[in-house]
């Protein structure tokens, strides 16, 4: 994969969708609580079989924080080979950026929007990519991204959120 951000067509619209975080950022979260409410349900399960979980105080053997993020990835995964996939279909062009994906198209951002909201994508997308000032899906105009240096990427990014 290019961790060179895609040049983006003039008058295009972009959006980002994370892949994957660093590999010691997304273990860690899996250890350490407060956890999204499916993954203490997945803790609590665990505790059932293994006297090694204790969601009470919050402590979890790497082998079961393994297990918590292979369930993490799969679904974020998931969730984001469902926006492509719909995203295709709209005529959307995607590429993979270093952990991330980057799909763009030529057209305003208000009727991206709408035709987001059309498909139904915005929650899914919410869940998956950045989000802006007003927890909307963040659309980026093409110099924001298309040769974007760190601070740029840095500037639209809304970190990846537990749940």
């Amino acid at each position: 994969m290019s961790s060179v951000p895609p040049q983006l067509p003039t008058g295009s619209v972009a959006l980002r969708m994370r892949l994957f975080g660093p590999a010691d950022q997304e273990l860690a979260e899996t250890i350490a609580p407060p956890w999204p409410v499916w993954m203490r349900h997945l803790y609590e399960l665990q505790a059932l079989q293994s006297s090694h979980v204790d969601v009470v105080t919050g402590e979890v053997p790497v082998s079961a924080a393994l297990a918590a993020l292979q369930a993490h990835l799969a679904h974020r995964l998931g969730m984001i080979g469902f926006v492509c996939s719909h995203l295709e279909e709209m005529g959307w062009e995607i590429s993979p950026t270093g952990p991330d994906l980057i799909a763009h198209r030529v057209t305003a951002p208000g009727m991206a929007r709408e035709a987001l909201a059309v498909r139904h994508l915005e929650s899914a997308l919410l869940a998956v990519g950045d989000v802006d000032e007003h927890g909307r899906v963040r659309l980026y105009e093409p110099w924001e991204l298309g040769g974007a240096t760190g601070e740029a990427r840095a500037a639209g990014s809304r970190g990846e959120e537990r749940g």
